[in-house]
């Protein structure tokens, strides 16, 4: 049996660090960009996401790539 992907869609998220709290814990944002092409290479994502980035003002914690697809019997 055959398996078939479909409908693959990537996201980037952005966890931007926004302060400090009353007990010393980072605070934190999530920004999303996503429909980027499957194919894209991941250094044009990153530069991309990092522009993007470039308009908030803080500081980017982490970036987290997702790839997702539907699996089809063929």
């Amino acid at each position: 049996m055959a398996i078939a992907r479909l409908n693959e869609v990537r996201s980037v998220s952005c966890r931007f660090i926004t302060g400090i709290d009353d007990k010393g814990k980072e605070k934190y944002m999530s920004r999303t960009i996503a429909n980027f092409k499957t194919d894209a290479d991941l250094e044009d994502i990153n530069e991309t996401v990092l522009a993007v980035a470039s308009l908030y003002p803080y500081n980017i914690k982490i970036v987290t790539l997702t790839e997702r697809s539907e699996l089809e019997e063929a």
